[in-house]
């Protein structure tokens, strides 16, 4: 910085001699070209004089100093807006909204103006989606790619990727719920659920002490987020099929379950799986965010008693159960659920093979499995 520069020029604006306040910096800032102040300045008073673009090339200027400062950002969205430019207008403002969030707290005006940048991004993601025309013609689970798509480029929805807390196997996308795949498995447990449910409410009338808790770690297992949930009768589980072994008790008085749910589509892995219970979670009781163990299989639900209340949530997807109606989701990707009413929440859970692998891909997993004996190790 070169405070003759800057005195001389705030002279200058003393006299009102705004023009030859911009003539010094414009003559002086190239020799000290890390002068932030001096350049934010200088967009300020190429602003007032009319000039937006040259305080265009000052703001940038100001970023080189600065880089991701965030007046700097602020002052180079508005000025792309105000050149007529709203995509890069619009790139630009979601960098200063990203950069407000990590700010404690903001001064009114600044605080108005990111108000008022919300409603611009709002008005832009509106225009763009308004513009769009080929998602119509597209069958429906393009569409919802398209939508994602859309979603993310706007952020309007972040990114969450798998994060498999033992086994990860390669070249498969992040998908949430698989709402195009396992159409007869669906419709299957859809058919059967009025009789599901009735063999749950049997096994929980007769055998209430088979229950266990849903979250079981041994002692010295690494608790971690857990801790509260921990051989906790909040979320307890009636295990029909664990580590694909059917419980003698369980499993026997539930055979239309069993029934309905075994097909190819279960992943038989040797000490990992299938698995299936009716989950129970209690009134009141939260679900944290968590990983599965494997990305080679996913998980169905079949909700049998949800109150009002309820919801789930995979990766930026939250919804709330239908009765009788299963979905598939990819239990890797960060995942949690919630029962605010005070009834108990019941759903089926089964773990199943992630749709893309092939009889080679299942081999493949099937023959690591054996080779390393692995141990059981949980369903969550």
């Amino acid at each position: 910085m070169n405070p003759d520069l800057h005195r001389a020029a705030d002279a200058a604006l003393a006299r009102g001699q705004m023009a030859q306040a911009i003539a010094l910096f414009e003559r002086g800032l190239p020799e000290t070209p890390a002068d932030y102040a001096g350049w934010m300045k200088l967009a300020a008073l190429m602003r007032g004089s009319g000039r937006p673009a040259g305080a265009l090339d000052a703001a940038n200027a100001a970023l080189d100093a600065r880089p991701n400062d965030f007046m700097g950002l602020l002052l180079k969205g508005s000025l792309h807006e105000q050149l007529g430019d709203p995509d890069r207008a619009a790139e630009v403002y979601r960098a200063v909204l990203h950069h407000a969030a990590e700010q404690a707290t903001l001064p009114p005006p600044i605080a108005a103006q990111i108000d008022r940048i919300r409603g611009f991004l709002a008005q832009y993601r509106a225009g763009v989606e308004a513009r769009l025309t080929m998602t119509a013609e597209f069958d429906p689970r393009l569409r919802a790619r398209a939508a994602r798509f859309v979603d993310n480029v706007l952020d309007r929805r972040p990114a969450y990727h798998q994060e498999p807390t033992h086994y990860r196997y390669p070249e498969l996308p992040d998908i949430e719920f698989f709402d195009h795949h396992y159409a007869a498995l669906r419709d299957r447990l859809h058919r059967a659920a009025p009789e599901i449910r009735a063999e749950y409410q049997a096994l929980a009338a007769h055998h209430a002490d088979r229950q266990r808790p849903y979250v079981d770690f041994a002692a010295g297992q690494p608790v971690g987020q857990w801790e509260s949930l921990n051989r906790s009768t909040d979320w307890n589980a009636f295990h029909l099929i664990r580590y694909g072994e059917h419980d003698p008790i369980n499993a026997a008085a539930c055979p239309v379950t069993v029934a309905a749910f075994l097909g190819e589509e279960q992943a038989v892995i040797p000490g990992l799986g299938p698995n299936l219970m009716f989950s129970l979670l209690a009134p009141r009781t939260h679900i944290p965010p968590h990983h599965g163990v494997a990305n080679f299989r996913v998980v169905c639900h079949l909700p049998l008693i949800v109150p009002p209340d309820c919801r789930f949530r995979v990766g930026a997807d939250t919804r709330e159960w239908k009765i009788d109606e299963p979905w598939i989701f990819d239990d890797t990707i960060e995942h949690e659920a919630w029962n605010d009413s005070d009834m108990l929440r019941v759903v089926l859970i089964g773990d199943l093979w992630r749709p893309e692998l092939g009889d080679q891909d299942r081999a493949i997993v099937r023959d690591f499995m054996r080779a390393q004996s692995v141990g059981k190790v949980g369903a969550l």
